[in-house]
């Protein structure tokens, strides 16, 4: 694998396909219309490009999207070798072929999309996937590309590590970063789910749990992090104060521990609360935010000045207490 890279400017008419119905495209690139990507012509006959995705619903893949594209344009239609699905191997490994599509036809010009449109079609594409089902999508190439023909392309806006690679010489995979590629292959799928959509959710107390809907996500009061993630790919951040330099910054809820600040929950970017008289954010007025006012009002902790006026004195009590005895929204 010889590595030149060649910058183009996306077209116009890139085809972003949003969730529509209960098809979702699950993509690591970030291109969009009018965005900057590179050619890299620097593939032989036999080796693979190949992109690790993750499946965000129980469902079918149904369409593979792949970005072909000359630098001037209007480069002949190129058959290459095939377009593969692999089960996800331990990175930069993939593992056994899941399906394979011989001799897909690259058109010069923009993102290729292979989908079963016509029931004549002898091989549909419907590849079964499970919610949160990590998988591997490659193509192999037939033709060697050129400076000047076409090629795969990757976006300009960074690579995403663990996710890109190469089987160079068509026997070695290697991770993309290690061979200089510095962004996202522009390979998507389309998945249809049947099963519904489902993601991880960052919760109250600061754990985070996988395989959620977003209904699922409200009725325990959590954050739903989006279709596809997973809590290992997600920091679960809100607003921490800090009562040291009265700092609101966003950390996870371990962070803010560490630094002795008061943590607002997942999703918070202000340090305030709904509920002042709720020292301990838990949902309930007790016992125990009074002892934490108190706590907090000996220690001279912002938290604990009702009246927002600098001091600590028997108006930040009285403020506490009255708007203990209102209760919360």
């Amino acid at each position: 694998m010889n590595i030149k890279f060649a910058s183009m400017c996306a077209l116009v008419g890139l085809c972003v396909v949003s969730a529509f119905g209960e098809e979702v495209v699950v993509q690591n690139d970030s291109l969009t219309a009018g965005d900057s990507a590179s050619i890299c012509p620097c593939f032989v006959g036999g080796e693979e490009a190949a992109v690790w995705l993750t499946s965000p619903c129980d469902g079918s893949i149904v369409a593979i999207q792949i970005f072909w594209r000359s630098q001037f344009g209007g480069a002949p239609i190129s058959l290459e070798d095939s377009i593969i699905v692999y089960e996800g191997g331990a990175f930069p490994n993939v593992g056994p072929v899941k399906s394979e599509l011989l001799s897909p036809a690259m058109i010069d010009g923009g993102l290729n999309e292979f989908r079963y449109t016509d029931e004549n079609q002898t091989i549909p594409i419907n590849i079964p996937v499970t919610a949160g089902e990590e998988f591997v999508v490659s193509l192999k190439f037939f033709n060697n590309s050129t400076v000047f023909g076409p090629s795969i392309l990757f976006d300009d806006s960074g690579i995403t590590p663990g996710k890109n690679a190469v089987k160079v010489n068509g026997n070695l995979w290697q991770s993309a970063e290690s061979l200089g590629v510095t962004g996202d292959w522009i390979i998507r799928v389309i998945v249809d789910c049947t099963g519904g959509l489902v993601g991880s959710v960052c919760l109250e107390n600061g754990g985070c749990i996988d395989g959620m809907t977003e209904e699922e996500a409200d009725l325990l009061g959590g954050v739903w992090s989006g279709p596809g993630s997973t809590c290992a790919e997600v920091q679960c951040l809100g607003a921490c104060e800090i009562p040291a330099t009265g700092a609101c910054v966003q950390f996870d809820l371990a962070t803010c521990d560490v630094v002795g600040g008061n943590w607002f929950g997942p999703g918070t970017t202000e340090c305030v609360t709904s509920c002042p008289p709720d020292m301990n954010m838990d949902g309930m007025l007790d016992f125990f935010d009074i002892s934490a006012f108190l706590t907090a009002f000996s220690n001279q902790d912002p938290v604990a000045d009702f009246t927002d006026d600098g001091q600590f004195d028997f108006f930040d009590i009285s403020a506490f207490l009255t708007a203990f005895g209102q209760g919360c929204p």
